[in-house]
């Protein structure tokens, strides 16, 4: 009897256990996203917010450690900063790069020579570092002057040795209960795989040979053999979720490039299982909360840079097949649910009123690894190198009807139409457009239309810098180096007036079709009549 009722004591304080926390992590979670709708509303503002995603990882890793009055008086400070605005610093505006490489270096903490506030966890400011880093790398160049910071990098003292390094990477390599309900701190686990590089480069910070060779045998170590990917590690010794997307992304990156192996001691394996476990991942639901949407834009980004970099060889042409449908879902939802139509850039968030750099970034940086900005990568990925778009023939006109323009506006998988006003060299299909037009209802915009709205918004944004993508990230290293003039656009049926008022003035008239992911489908040409010329 007695150890009945101390069995039955026990499992009704596991229930009240289990409830509590819970409880807890509904509330924590509800919390949460309100943070993140603050963090986009901030950003839009102006705020320097590049701490904000380490903070609250910072906060997760307090739950997972059982340290809860930490972890919300934490959550409830941030909570209520945000909301106050007291303590945020508002980027200024700038008279010159001098001016802005000052305030950024401004941000660096004295004691630690971190960017990170030094009351959150020591994995917390690695990674917003890095990124400040590299836009202070970009800012310098542009200033002419070399990178100096205002304190020494102290912070990277601590996993300066191969054996505190792997104590490093070993502690913030697992997870417990509440870290497997949010973004786990493996960020700072995968993140510290461009620090050798980045300190190479800089000459802020040195590490030893020894150092370097510890890194790549403990990640080599970690990759499981299951799913091929790396990721934090549960108790029982699987991977939470079968592994993290983002986290194997940059990792694979230190032994791969472009699907070869880097160093010959660490050949690279598992790359059919990491192809089927990627596009596994691409097809999981959309989420429908707004923190795991934003970790969500990130994975699919990361996802498709990684099958289309390193793993495309690795996939049969049914994989590759696959992979063009997850791509083609992608793209609509990203339109979707985080295009901001009236300044013509995207946002990290769905439904926010207002773009940002983290959303325009990402976005524009997934269409360049999808290859809708041009034939090179459509033809790696697709062998789309023109010779199989379909020739509807080439007619001579002296007036053009709505009929004369069916054959192209009704060919499967049309989502635009661009007219020329000559035939444009293969390769250069951006160039000499002079309309755009959508036969059909449709969010994905054609990237003759987009591209000159995303960058009239990058060039006039007061924003410098989100969470992690700069404006000179986005201008620079994301967008094509052609950026086409905006031109006319209409929708439904291209009106004859103004087919007719272009084959009048240019004498040729060629209509090309392309798909979704921006890849030729059809072509048909118009001549004007030799006797109409004359006139």
């Amino acid at each position: 009897m007695t150890k009945k009722r101390l069995l039955v004591g026990l499992l009704s304080a596991l229930f009240i256990l289990i409830t509590v926390a819970g409880g807890m992590a509904f509330r924590t979670k509800a919390k949460v996203r309100e943070l993140f709708k603050m963090n986009q509303e901030l950003k839009a503002e102006g705020y320097y917010m590049a701490e904000f995603e380490l903070k609250m990882l910072g906060m997760v890793y307090y739950l997972d450690k059982a340290e809860y009055r930490k972890a919300f008086s934490t959550l409830n400070a941030l909570h209520r900063q945000l909301k106050t605005r007291e303590g945020l610093i508002k980027v200024p505006k700038f008279a010159n790069v001098q001016e802005k490489l000052e305030f950024y270096l401004s941000m660096q903490n004295p004691r630690t020579g971190a960017f990170m506030d030094d009351t959150y966890p020591f994995f917390t400011y690695l990674p917003p570092t890095q990124n400040v880093l590299n836009y202070l790398e970009d800012l310098s160049r542009e200033a002419g002057v070399p990178l100096r910071l205002k304190y020494p990098l102290n912070f990277l003292d601590r996993i300066n040795t191969p054996e505190t390094l792997k104590a490093y990477l070993d502690e913030f390599s697992t997870t417990g209960f509440f870290g497997s309900l949010f973004r786990t701190p493996y960020v700072a686990v995968s993140e510290i795989r461009y620090l050798p590089e980045d300190m190479r480069r800089t000459g802020l910070y040195s590490f030893s040979p020894e150092w370097e060779k510890a890194l790549l045998q403990w990640f080599y170590n970690a990759q499981d053999p299951v799913t091929g990917y790396w990721g934090p590690g549960l108790k029982n010794g699987k991977l939470l979720k079968g592994g993290d997307l983002l986290g194997t992304e940059k990792i694979f990156g230190l032994f791969a490039d472009k699907g070869r192996a880097i160093h010959p001691e660490f050949p690279l394996r598992y790359g059919d299982r990491m192809f089927a476990t990627t596009l596994a991942k691409l097809g999981e639901p959309i989420p429908e909360g707004r923190d795991e949407l934003h970790e969500w834009v990130l994975a699919v980004n990361r996802g498709t840079r990684m099958l289309v970099r390193h793993l495309w060889n690795q996939g049969s042409v049914d994989d590759r097949n696959k992979a063009r449908r997850l791509f083609e879902n992608i793209l609509r939802n990203r339109f979707e649910q985080y295009y901001v139509t009236a300044e013509g850039a995207f946002s990290l968030s769905p439904g926010s009123e207002h773009a940002d750099l983290d959303g325009t970034g990402e976005a524009i940086g997934y269409f360049k690894w999808i290859g809708a900005y041009g034939a090179e990568q459509q033809n790696a990925l697709w062998e789309a190198n023109g010779t199989d778009m379909r020739d509807l023939g080439t007619y001579d006109r002296s007036e053009l009807s709505e009929s004369d323009f069916n054959a192209v506006s009704r060919f499967a998988g049309v989502n635009s139409i661009r007219l020329y006003g000559r035939a444009p060299e293969p390769g250069k299909d951006r160039v000499n457009v002079v309309h755009v037009n959508y036969p059909a209802e449709t969010v994905i915009l054609d990237m003759v239309d987009f591209l000159p709205r995303v960058q009239q918004w990058l060039t006039t944004t007061s924003q410098n810098m989100g969470n992690w993508v700069t404006k000179e990230d986005a201008l620079k290293a994301d967008l094509p180096d052609s950026i086409p003039p905006a031109v006319p656009i209409s929708k439904g049926s291209i009106p004859p007036a103004v087919a007719n008022e272009l084959l009048q003035k240019h004498h040729t008239l060629v209509l090309i079709g392309f798909d979704v992911l921006q890849v030729p489908r059809c072509k048909m040409a118009f001549y004007l009549k030799e006797q109409e010329k004359s006139q």
